[in-house]
């Protein structure tokens, strides 16, 4: 969908409940002192609201800016300074209408979150399987991508306006455990646009972990808990 040579001014976002993970504040602060150029911005981060009211605050103080581009940014996110401007830089990103950066989902089994659509759902409902990147790969289509460190062009909000009638809710939970990350995608590619994920700029992902010692392994392991696979395999 995207004719548009780069993603011109970035605006870049956050959102922010009651606490700030100390290791997101310092990979953010370098960001803001050393990754940003000439006619980008920051934007003041939704605050103390759920996420998908948080991502309608940010989206609607973008499309107040003059900024070309959003760069949604969540806060349980690891990158480096440099990490916008690789992503931004690439030719063959700039095809995109939205362009994430690699990370992995925070609980096990630590998939990478390049989501295509299968051909039929599994039995609980999960319509999305992971793919996993090849070493040659750069970028990758997806089906639907997360926000933890995500380019999404105005253009795209624009056509949403225009086309699918959003004038505010452009993020929003839905039924079945489907994010307003997923919402805002699916919304994208009822309009054709080209969602891709740089598998070259990898990120890091924050997550509940705890450390046991595994007997049989001889060996220390990471357990997570997940209380939404355990509603759904219900």
């Amino acid at each position: 969908m995207s004719n548009a040579k780069t993603f011109g001014r970035v605006a870049i976002g956050t959102r922010m409940n009651d606490r700030c993970d100390p290791v997101f504040f310092n990979c953010w602060s370098h960001l803001i002192a050393g990754g940003m150029r000439t006619g980008d911005t920051v934007l003041d981060a939704g605050i103390e609201l759920p996420q998908h009211f948080a991502a309608v605050v940010l989206a609607s103080y973008f499309l107040k800016s003059n900024a070309d581009t959003l760069l949604m940014v969540d806060t349980d996110m690891v990158f480096k300074s440099d990490t916008l401007n690789r992503l931004r830089d690439d030719v063959e990103g700039q095809e995109y209408d939205m362009l994430s950066a690699l990370s992995v989902t925070r609980r096990r089994p630590f998939h990478p979150i390049i989501l295509r659509l299968r051909d039929k759902p599994l039995p609980n409902g999960c319509a999305y399987e992971c793919i996993k990147p090849k070493p040659e790969d750069t970028i990758l289509e997806s089906d639907s991508v997360g926000t933890g460190f995500t380019l999404i062009r105005r253009a795209l909000f624009n056509r949403m306006r225009s086309e699918l009638g959003i004038t505010k809710w452009f993020f929003d939970w839905m039924p079945g455990g489907g994010g307003e990350d997923t919402m805002f995608c699916q919304n994208a590619k009822r309009l054709g646009a080209k969602i891709g994920v740089h598998t070259r700029v990898n990120i890091g992902h924050r997550g509940p972990i705890t450390f046991i010692w595994d007997a049989e392994q001889q060996r220390s392991a990471m357990e997570t808990n997940d209380q939404i696979a355990a509603i759904l395999s219900q």
